[in-house]
């Protein structure tokens, strides 16, 4: 079946999948993605570049895991754990609320298997304060406007965040600069301060958060 073309401006391209928002044939997808606007997921960073699968979402955890949960692999089941103890929207029958939830993020060894995690973030639009970090699921909730509150109001933002490494900039020679935890870091969320006022404040210098650094 010939894929459907997606003109550019009907398609937000070149997202990352974390392994905890999309399946591809059942199993949690990491990667490239792009989302169209009439809410479905394709591998790849745009409709040009990659496969171009379609992506399933991940089905969201509640109290009691239902058989589709029960399936996935221990290592995302973790997570998903975590993100429903401390994620009411998480839970089909919460209350109802008017503002995103804080979300305390927990890691787990795959995270640092990995190297690094994207962390999703919020705040209200041309507000430089009140910024909030969110659950992925959240995240994409906001995205694709099915929370109980405007989403016009919120502003959002993923970033990728270094775990592993060296905690500061090594150089072993000319041609070998490894990347440190903390620059990285500070980097990535300077750039990102420029239109998403108040996430280096909210960051506050603590660039090696979660980090354990491996040279």
């Amino acid at each position: 079946m010939a894929l459907r073309y997606y003109p550019l401006s009907k398609i937000k391209a070149n997202q990352n999948s974390t392994g905890l928002e999309y399946l591809l044939d059942g199993k949690p997808y990491t990667g490239k993605y792009y989302t169209t606007f009439d809410g479905k997921a394709f591998t790849g960073a745009n409709p040009v570049i990659g496969t171009n699968q379609l992506l399933q979402k991940m089905p969201l955890p509640s109290r009691t895991y239902n058989e589709e949960v029960s399936n996935l692999p221990n290592d995302v089941k973790s997570r998903l754990e975590n993100n429903t103890k401390s994620n009411t929207l998480a839970e089909p029958n919460s209350q109802l609320k008017d503002r995103p939830t804080a979300y305390h993020l927990k890691l787990i060894e795959d995270d640092y298997k990995k190297g690094y995690i994207i962390r999703y973030f919020t705040k209200k639009v041309n507000s430089p304060g009140y910024v909030i970090e969110i659950s992925p699921y959240e995240y994409s909730m906001i995205q694709n406007g099915t929370v109980p509150y405007d989403i016009s109001f919120w502003q959002i933002l993923e970033i990728f965040w270094k775990l592993t490494g060296p905690l500061n900039r090594k150089v072993v020679s000319e041609y070998n600069i490894r990347a440190g935890i903390i620059d990285t870091n500070k980097r990535l969320i300077e750039n990102a301060n420029k239109t998403f006022i108040g996430i280096k404040e909210f960051i506050g210098e603590d660039y090696a958060k979660y980090a354990k650094p491996t040279e």
